[in-house]
């Protein structure tokens, strides 16, 4: 009966972004000065005006670039 109670409450106080993160983002963001960030890049959270994309390769075939480091 414990059990349940502790999964329960896992359940309601897991945030909704948490679980779904990989569903609502793209694995890679093209910002509007031609960035490509994946998901490694410090910028990625911060870029908020952006082309998605599957792969960094297909963001570079595009014309982006990689941030400075």
């Amino acid at each position: 009966m414990r059990w349940i109670f502790v999964c329960l409450t896992l359940c309601l106080f897991t945030p909704a972004s948490f679980a779904n993160e990989d569903a609502s983002e793209p694995n890679v963001k093209k910002s509007k000065n031609d960035i490509c960030h994946d998901k490694s890049s410090r910028s990625y959270k911060r870029t908020k005006t952006y082309t998605p994309y599957e792969t960094i390769e297909e963001c570079l075939a595009s014309g982006g670039r990689l941030p400075k480091k």
